[in-house]
């Protein structure tokens, strides 16, 4: 269930989670919109939990994240302009730079249909979020989003994963297949990249 006492609710959004509550409560399934098979949106993506590894593919004009699990895929391309009269949809728009080893995304044009967590926390239209992403091992990442939605949400607020709760992540790169953690290829790629 999602956590009502958060002072930065508007109330409308705080009468459709509570409403969301009763129903876990009361033993009885809530919707979600994965149970449809509809697609996760950006912070579900990375903070539902997964089954099998999530894949970072890195190319010169875009990094590719997939969940083996759901079969989900994001694609965020590596420019420092979102595209004019984007349609809103299920991941909106992604684009993404590299601040060090941080990947920094910035997600507009979200459809306002995911939610944020799998408690349920819901988002709208309005929802814009910053997410950072840096590696700390081969397979453990310091993540934060900062999520802004001004008709949910009184003000922006960070969400982040605390490393002893992360899945296990992979690192792989689409050019150099015959080695399956081809790091230096990885950081080659990423640095012609970031000189576009």
């Amino acid at each position: 269930i999602a956590d009502l006492s958060a002072p930065i609710l508007q109330p409308w959004a705080r009468e459709v989670i509570a409403k969301k509550n009763a129903i876990a409560v009361s033993g009885k399934r809530v919707p979600s919109p994965i149970a449809s098979c509809w697609p996760k949106g950006p912070t579900y993506f990375l903070l539902s939990p997964m089954t099998q590894p999530m894949y970072f593919i890195q190319g010169q004009k875009e990094v590719v994240m997939i969940i083996t699990s759901f079969n989900d895929v994001r694609h965020i391309h590596l420019t420092d302009k979102h595209s004019p009269n984007v349609k809103l949809s299920w991941y909106g728009e992604s684009i993404g730079h590299y601040e060090g080893d941080t990947l920094v995304i910035d997600t507009t044009n979200l459809n306002g249909k995911t939610w944020l967590n799998e408690g349920g926390e819901i988002v709208s239209y309005a929802e814009h979020v910053v997410e950072r992403i840096t590696p700390i091992t081969q397979d453990k990442w310091n993540y934060t989003a900062t999520v802004t939605d001004p008709v949910v949400y009184t003000k922006p607020w960070t969400i982040s994963i605390p490393l002893d709760k992360q899945s296990k992540f992979e690192l792989l790169e689409a050019a150099c297949r015959e080695e399956e953690h081809a790091l230096p290829h990885l950081k080659a790629i990423k640095d012609a990249a970031r000189k576009k």
